[in-house]
C-alpha cells in the first residue's frame, strides 16, 4: 500500500529538477525507439525494435498535467489569467514547432527521396501548422512533422485548461469530466466518426488528469515516504522502459505507471535534499527541442551507413541517438531559448502596459 505523509514544507516550493530530468528520460526513450525504427527501415531489417520507448509519451503527458497545475496555481481567480496562460503556452509550443515543421516541409520539397512517410498536400500542411487533426499518406492521423501528433493532444489540453481559467472553475473539476468522457468514448469509436473526434477520443488523454491530480497531492503536501517512493519509482520506470518479451501493458497501465513515476519523483524532491547534475537538468530543459528535431536528424545516420556499405545496426542506432541529442541541445541553446525569451519579453511588456492602462482608466472613474 502506498504510504503517504504530510510534509511541513510548501508543496510548490522549488523547481522540481527531478521532474525536469524525467522530461529528458521521456525524450530519450522516444529517441531510442525511433532510432531503432530508422535503422530497421533504412539500414538493417533485423534491427531489434524498442517499442517501449513510446512510453515516453504518456510520461510527457503526466508531466504536462503536473506542470500546468503548478504553474497556474495562483492564476485561477486573477483577472486576465486565462489570456496570460494561453499566450505563454503558445509562445512555448508554437514557434519552435512551426520552425521544425518548416524544416521538414523544405526538406520534403528540396529532397523528396530523403523523406519517407510524408506528402505535399497544402490543405493537410496548413492543418499541420495549426494543430488540426488530419490523415496523412500512411492513413494515420498525424501532422506533417509526425511526432507533432502529441502536440495535438497538448494544445487541446491547454485549450481546455484555458477555458477553466476563463470561467474561474477548478481546473481538475472542469477538465476531468471531459477527459474521462473522451476515454470512455474511445471504446465506441468507428470509422464513421469525425477525424478530430476520433483522434481525441483516446484513453491517452487521462494522463493529463493523472498529472493534475499529482500536482493537487503536492499542493496539499500529501507525499510518498522516501523509501517507498524509491521502490515504486524504480518498479514503475522498469515497467515503462525495461525490455521484456513478450511486452505487456496498455494505455491505461502505462499511464498509471507514469503517474507513479511523477508522483514519487515530486515527493522525493520534497523529502530528500539533493541536487541533480547540471547536465541532466539542461537536457531535461532541452527535451522539447530534442523531441521535435530528432526525426529530422536521426535518420541521417542509417542513411549514411547504408551509402557507405556499413550494415551494422547497433552503431547506427547509437549514432542516431547521439546526433539527435547534440542537435536538440544545439537547437535549445541557440534557437529555442533566444526565441522564447524574446517573445516572453514582448508578452511581459504587453501585460505591463495593459495593467498601466487599466490603472489610469480606473483613476478617471
Amino acid at each position: 500500500m502506498l504510504a503517504a505523509k504530510k510534509h511541513a514544507g510548501g508543496a510548490t516550493a522549488g523547481k522540481f529538477e527531478l521532474i525536469q530530468v524525467l522530461r529528458f528520460i521521456a525524450a530519450l526513450a522516444v529517441v531510442v525507439c525511433h532510432s531503432a525504427f530508422y535503422s530497421k527501415e533504412r539500414l538493417d531489417s533485423e534491427t531489434i525494435s524498442y517499442n517501449l520507448g513510446a512510453n515516453g509519451v504518456p510520461l510527457f503527458f503526466v508531466i504536462s498535467g503536473f506542470v500546468m497545475m503548478i504553474a497556474a496555481e495562483k492564476m485561477h481567480n486573477a483577472d486576465g489569467a486565462w489570456k496570460l496562460f494561453a499566450i505563454r503556452r503558445i509562445v512555448r509550443i508554437v514557434p519552435l514547432y512551426w520552425f521544425a515543421t518548416s524544416v521538414k516541409l523544405f526538406t520534403l520539397l528540396a529532397a523528396t527521396g530523403l523523406v519517407l512517410h510524408a506528402q505535399v498536400d497544402w490543405l493537410y500542411t496548413v492543418k499541420s501548422y495549426f494543430f488540426v487533426p488530419a490523415i496523412n499518406v500512411d492513413n494515420e492521423t498525424k501532422p506533417l512533422l509526425a511526432v507533432g501528433w502529441t502536440l495535438l493532444f497538448e494544445m487541446f489540453f491547454y485549450a481546455v485548461f484555458t477555458l477553466a481559467l476563463l470561467v474561474r472553475v477548478s481546473a481538475v473539476k472542469f477538465t476531468a469530466p471531459l477527459l474521462v468522457a473522451l476515454a470512455i468514448a474511445s471504446v465506441f469509436k468507428t470509422d464513421a466518426w469525425n477525424v478530430a473526434l476520433a483522434f481525441y477520443a483516446d484513453p491517452i488523454v487521462l494522463n493529463f488528469l493523472w498529472g493534475m491530480l499529482t500536482a493537487r497531492l503536492m499542493q496539499r503536501s500529501v507525499l510518498v515516504e522516501r523509501n517507498t517512493a524509491v521502490v515504486i519509482l524504480l518498479l514503475s520506470l522498469g515497467y515503462l522502459f525495461f525490455p521484456r518479451f513478450p511486452e505487456y501493458g496498455n494505455t491505461i497501465t502505462y499511464g498509471l505507471a507514469s503517474f507513479l513515476v511523477v508522483y514519487c519523483c515530486a515527493s522525493l524532491e520534497k523529502t530528500v535534499n539533493f541536487t541533480m547534475p547540471r547536465g541532466l537538468v539542461f537536457l531535461g530543459a532541452a527535451s522539447y527541442s530534442i523531441y521535435l528535431f530528432h526525426p529530422l536528424t536521426a535518420p541521417v545516420v542509417p542513411e549514411v551507413f547504408k551509402r557507405l556499405g556499413i550494415i551494422y545496426s547497433v552503431p547506427s542506432v547509437i549514432g542516431s541517438i547521439l546526433v539527435a541529442l547534440c542537435v536538440g541541445a544545439f537547437m535549445y541553446r541557440f534557437v529555442e531559448c533566444p526565441l522564447t525569451d524574446k517573445l516572453n519579453r514582448y508578452v511581459k511588456q504587453y501585460f505591463s502596459s495593459l495593467t498601466d492602462f487599466r490603472a489610469r482608466a480606473k483613476s478617471f472613474e
